[in-house]
């Protein structure tokens, strides 16, 4: 599609975000394109996804997590895969594991400034463990023990530093980023940059979640659908 000027690729980019929410496939700008390749991959700071994804096929029972809600079920079957291997002779630096945050689960992705400034808690009706409130941070972030009531059982985190590898899927980034920047009435370039800032520590930047989960199979990591009960 030809854009013509900056109003009509702006309509262009809200348009493709309610389309992408409603569960469709879009094209993005190609300012987006080269945003991703640019900014979100960080090619040279850090190993690329594709060659830690190896790395986690290398380990031992490697499995993937596969969050695409605003649940909180991928930390929760992620610390129990942690401790009932841990139970029966693995050790956590041994085993592999991989949680895919894609589509409403980016939220998980995100920082507490982020959630707060662009009001994504309202967007994935994701509430609070504690208040039962609406989020404006992220309360699963930094749970050093004790999560679920369960001791050893962690945040992001604590999954991290038991040897979780955590990705997001960049495409939701920028629906999302479209769609705050129509409720918003920001540019939805500067919100998507802004939402890439974001980023927690240590998690990676996928093209896509479906990108991600397309490279299990040829790596041997197995798949756990993680946004149901």
């Amino acid at each position: 599609m030809k854009v013509n000027n900056t109003n009509s690729r702006r309509s262009f980019i809200t348009k493709l975000g309610a389309g992408f929410l409603a569960g469709g496939l879009a094209l993005f700008p190609e300012s987006l394109k080269a945003s991703v390749k640019n900014e979100s991959l960080k090619t040279g700071k850090e190993p690329s996804l594709d060659l830690v994804i190896k790395q986690v096929g290398k380990k031992e029972h490697p499995v993937a997590f596969d969050t695409s809600q605003a649940i909180p079920y991928g930390f929760i079957w992620s610390n129990v895969y942690f401790k009932t291997n841990k139970d029966t002779g693995t050790p956590e630096n041994k085993l592999g594991v991989l949680v895919v945050l894609r589509h409403g689960g980016i939220i998980f992705a995100l920082n507490d400034e982020t959630i707060k400034k662009f009001r994504l808690g309202e967007r994935t009706k994701l509430k609070d463990p504690k208040t039962k409130k609406v989020i404006t941070n992220n309360p699963y972030y930094d749970i050093p023990d004790n999560f679920i009531g369960r001791k050893g059982f962690t945040g992001i985190k604590g999954l991290q530093e038991k040897g979780a590898v955590f990705c997001v899927c960049d495409m939701a980034l920028q629906s999302t980023s479209a769609y705050v920047a129509k409720k918003m009435n920001l540019d939805a370039d500067d919100v998507y940059k802004e939402i890439v800032a974001g980023i927690l520590p240590g998690i990676y930047p996928a093209p896509s979640g479906v990108w991600a989960l397309g490279r299990l199979a040829e790596n041997n990591i197995s798949y756990i659908d993680a946004s149901v009960a």
